[in-house]
């Protein structure tokens, strides 16, 4: 049996869709694409806010109360923090959460 790749198993499965089903996997990747650069953005201010204080993530970790590995993952944009991490982390390297309108 030859084996297929995930990208030509992916594009014969699209090659079926119908309008609206691509219509609506355009609307959800766009959303997914913007998501996952607005957590990119979020940690990387927290990495520089911290870098420019001299903390390590193990300093932040023991001033927070979370594990280095998820300040790590959330640093990179990888992890999904609650509100609350957020809150504290922000607190711990002098940010505070806003909202603002795009």
């Amino acid at each position: 049996m030859a084996s297929v790749s995930f990208e030509d198993r992916m594009a014969a499965d699209r090659a079926s869709w119908s309008k609206s089903t691509r219509e609506v996997h355009a609307v959800v990747a766009t959303a997914v694409r913007a998501e996952v650069e607005e957590r990119a953005r979020l940690g990387s201010t927290l990495a520089e806010a911290r870098k420019e204080l001299k903390l390590s993530q193990s300093d932040v970790s023991g001033i927070v109360g979370v594990q280095q590995s998820e300040i790590s993952r959330i640093e990179r944009g990888v992890h999904n923090p609650t509100l609350d991490t957020l809150a504290r982390l922000g607190e711990a390297v002098g940010l505070r959460l806003a909202f603002e309108r795009p």
